[in-house]
């Protein structure tokens, strides 16, 4: 393992540290002691208008720090982590994958999963297919595991700048969050510094200009995502689980959490939903206070071992 030196973003995050997973080599940060709290953001590999990084929780991962083991790790081709080494591996399985093996990797005992939006998806997916990894699930505004249709496209076409500039991520995050002055500039610098890798380059080529994401990645995802919610209908996600909703969430709007409740809720008794106020698809940024009392809570509420019954 080796220790870089950080990107500046608001929040007093650990420093980095790199590990290889499966040839990967993949950069997290690991903070704290006790639960563990394993993080996963949104997003993909080879957008070309926002470029989401582990450094998104730094507003939680620190705060809770004070009470659990918080990891908060850079998805396979995203963030600061190697590019998937193939070009099969373009593909949203080949995430879960990753996710899965780094919580291994790490040696971790079952963790408390939480994942925002396509991290939600991804979070879903590891406590359905590796559930001996997962203590808790959370999941944060996931138009992508929703079971209504999400959004997003129609409310973010169009940025009114170039692709892969500071201007259109910025346009993109304001549009993201109900209140726009959130959107930092550190925020903004963090993401502009993922997109300026060449390795994020490239992702950004192969995705569009070699068309994987057409192709490959968003086909299987659609087939990925029929079949998690047929298995959650089946009742087969048996974890804990709590859902936190941003109310004002343009890109998913909040019918799809409570119907994202109904499902997970009518086989799993412990199912929590919150529903934050005045908030779009970040609630842990826009709340931070709010968001990181309720998710403390709830895995507190989830150590004792009657909670995986």
């Amino acid at each position: 393992m080796t220790v870089e030196k950080p990107v500046p973003m608001a929040g007093m995050m650990p420093e980095p540290r790199t590990i290889e997973v499966e040839g990967v080599r993949t950069r997290y940060y690991d903070s704290g002691a006790g639960e563990v709290v394993v993080f996963i953001y949104g997003g993909n590999f080879g957008a070309q208008d926002s470029a989401s990084s582990a450094q998104t929780w730094d507003q939680t991962l620190p705060a809770l720090a004070a009470r659990f083991r918080t990891i908060a790790f850079d998805k396979l081709g995203q963030g600061f982590s190697d590019n998937p080494p193939r070009d099969e591996d373009y593909t949203m399985a080949a995430v879960i994958r990753h996710a899965a093996a780094f919580i291994g990797a790490l040696e971790l005992p079952p963790v408390h999963l939480v994942g925002h939006s396509r991290g939600g998806f991804t979070a879903a997916r590891i406590a359905l297919e590796y559930p001996h990894l997962v203590r808790s699930l959370t999941v944060i505004n996931s138009g992508t595991l929703m079971p209504t249709v999400s959004t997003n496209e129609p409310t973010l076409a169009r940025p009114p700048a170039p692709p892969l500039t500071r201007e259109s991520a910025r346009w993109i995050y304001e549009h993201y969050c109900f209140n726009p002055a959130i959107v930092t500039e550190q925020w903004i610098e963090t993401v502009f510094a993922v997109m300026s890798q060449p390795k994020y380059r490239e992702s950004v080529r192969k995705m569009w200009q070699e068309q994987l994401a057409t192709r490959l990645f968003y086909p299987q995802l659609a087939l990925q995502k029929r079949d998690t919610l047929l298995w959650i209908g089946d009742g087969r996600l048996q974890r804990p689980t709590l859902i936190v909703w941003g109310y004002d969430d343009r890109t998913a709007p909040v019918a799809g959490g409570f119907e994202l409740f109904r499902l997970i809720g009518a086989h799993q008794r412990r199912t929590e939903l919150q529903i934050i106020n005045q908030s779009g698809h970040f609630p842990f940024r826009e709340h931070p206070a709010q968001f990181n009392a309720v998710l403390s809570r709830f895995v507190a509420s989830c150590v004792a071992p009657e909670a995986l019954s």
